[in-house]
């Protein structure tokens, strides 16, 4: 809608804050960009009047957005909500939705060696391991802190996440049963697909395909 004020055309639009963004591994241009109303916005550095895609789904402010390693077209995001969603580059509505209590998910992280677990943090202290090949319900770990948890990393090179939270402590915890790096880049794309597809046909029939 535009009004004219002496001549010149005023726009007038809805702003909102961003709250995290993250490139895409497969094109350096383009980036998600997490919002407090709750929308995903797919961007581009070479436009910056427009969004290449939006998504929505969070009810609440979203906090991390974060692309697969070893999907590019798959991303991740947490949410004030109590959920994490994991979507698909071109599909607005979310693929997958995670939940397992009522507290806010502020961090979320993709396993660099196992391509369907991932870790959350909420702000109960709550650190969770979820691997989605086995269940989409509950974390297969979980671990409870006495503060709030804002992010979370794995190793890259050995079975080990730490955390930190907001009363300045850094914890380091060993996992167990869920690397599988001696797997290839395409036996991890093959697994994540497929176990992805056998999810979405229980959850969402007819939208698997």
């Amino acid at each position: 809608m535009t009004t004219a004020v002496e001549n010149h055309d005023a726009f007038i639009s809805r702003l909102t804050s961003g709250m995290a963004f993250d490139f895409s591994k497969r094109d350096e241009r383009v980036y998600i960009s997490a919002t407090e109303d709750g929308w995903i916005h797919k961007c581009s550095t070479s436009y910056n009047e427009q969004f290449l895609e939006s998504y929505q789904g969070h009810m609440g402010p979203v906090y991390r957005v974060r692309f697969s390693p070893f999907k590019p077209e798959m991303f991740l995001s947490a949410s004030a909500d109590w959920t994490i969603r994991m979507w698909h580059d071109g599909r607005q509505s979310s693929l997958l939705t995670f939940q397992s209590g009522s507290h806010e998910v502020n961090d979320v992280q993709w396993c660099p060696t196992n391509s369907t677990v991932f870790g959350c943090v909420t702000n109960s202290g709550r650190l969770e391991i979820w691997d989605f090949s086995l269940s989409t319900v509950k974390p297969v770990m979980h671990v409870r802190s006495r503060s709030e948890l804002s992010c979370l990393l794995f190793s890259p090179t050995c079975p080990v996440v730490v955390c930190a939270g907001k009363d300045g402590k850094v914890r380091c915890y060993r996992i167990h049963n869920v690397e599988r790096e001696y797997d290839t880049l395409q036996e991890q794309q093959d697994r994540l697909e497929e176990v992805i597809k056998a999810n979405v046909m229980k959850s969402q029939p007819g939208l698997a395909s």
